[in-house]
């Protein structure tokens, strides 16, 4: 019974990161990426999974083109032969900052509030 609770946990956890993580980055790519035609911020999916052998998995699935946004690139202006880097922080910026809110969530949230809760809701004995 110990087991249910903590998977409905994770789950939790990782359903209300996930969304957080669609609007964070969403509202990042509406705001930068502003000359596409929005299918770099459509073609996102997320999936929260539990199984028998794990907790929780939380799954990103994007574009590819996703990640070389986010990758610095260096232009040179044609009229003052300058270098420029431009880069769209769309990915690692959101990927990793939701990746540590998990962790840290994981490693403290569970209390016995919280699993007391959950049996509630889940209307264990």
């Amino acid at each position: 019974m110990d087991t249910i609770v903590k998977k409905e946990f994770v789950r939790r956890i990782l359903e209300d990161e996930a969304s957080r993580f669609e609007k964070n980055q969403g509202l990042a790519m509406r705001k930068i990426l502003t000359f596409h035609t929005g299918q770099t911020e459509s073609s996102r999916i997320f999936k929260v999974e539990t199984a028998d052998n794990f907790d929780g998995k939380l799954t990103m699935k994007h574009l590819a083109r996703q990640r070389f946004l986010d990758i610095k690139r260096k232009k040179r202006s044609r009229k003052s032969r300058r270098i420029r880097t431009t880069r769209y922080p769309i990915h690692n910026r959101f990927v990793f900052g939701h990746f540590y809110s998990i962790a840290n969530r994981l490693m403290v949230d569970f209390t016995n509030e919280v699993a007391e809760g959950i049996k509630r809701d889940l209307k264990l004995p």
